[in-house]
């Protein structure tokens, strides 16, 4: 009689206690990167530089926009990560110091320094564009299909991504290459072959003088 009592009790609990299992809709996302540079800014330092005649600001943004399924089923939704749409944004500022003669030697030389830094940005993301694809579809595995009551409660699958791990060890990765090849740009002397420039020995030859 007691097993009897438990289970006829057991079908008048409200549905909301039986949450939907919602893992048939876990769908493959597609993942879309797109990669946008703005034109460098170059610009001449506002006083004389201390210690360096050229110097490369980077502004990197990385966010993911997620793309979301919602189907009907028994007593609410399931929400589904449907597709992630990754955009990287690169933006230059370029400083060169207001001492040095647009075209002269020791002009060219550091404007060419600067520019092969901007180039490492710009290069290293290009090459890691499927690295990147790989790795956001990989980590958006672990993302999923959630039941949920109403419309108004869809989960926010871009802050998820954008807050994830996977995300950050991404980020990570590439500052790492980034940096290792900039620092083989500032090691291989372009500052020794600046002092050959004969206006800029002339004028500059007491002063401590790197290009950054």
């Amino acid at each position: 009689m007691f097993k009897k009592i438990i289970f006829l009790s057991a079908l008048f609990l409200p549905n909301a206690l039986f949450a939907y299992d919602c893992s048939q809709y876990k769908y493959d996302p597609d993942i879309d990167v797109k990669f946008n540079i703005k034109d460098v800014k170059l610009k001449k330092s506002d006083k004389d530089m201390v210690g360096k005649l050229g110097y490369t600001k980077p502004e990197i943004s990385y966010s993911a926009m997620a793309h979301t399924v919602i189907i009907p089923v028994h007593g609410g939704y399931c929400a589904s990560l449907r597709g992630i749409d990754v955009e990287i944004i690169e933006d230059f500022d370029v400083t060169i110091d207001r001492r040095l003669k647009e075209k002269s030697c020791a002009y060219d030389i550091v404007f060419k320094h600067e520019q092969d830094h901007v180039d490492v940005y710009k290069n290293v993301i290009k090459d890691n564009i499927d690295k990147i694809k790989k790795s956001v579809k990989d980590g958006a595995k672990e993302f999923k299909p959630e039941f949920i009551k109403t419309e108004k409660e869809v989960p926010d699958f871009s802050e998820k991504i954008n807050k994830s791990d996977f995300v950050e060890k991404l980020k990570n990765d590439i500052v790492k290459e980034i940096t290792e090849k900039n620092e083989k740009i500032d090691e291989r002397g372009d500052s020794f072959y600046i002092w050959k420039c004969d206006d800029f020995y002339k004028k500059m030859k007491n002063s401590d003088i790197v290009i950054d």
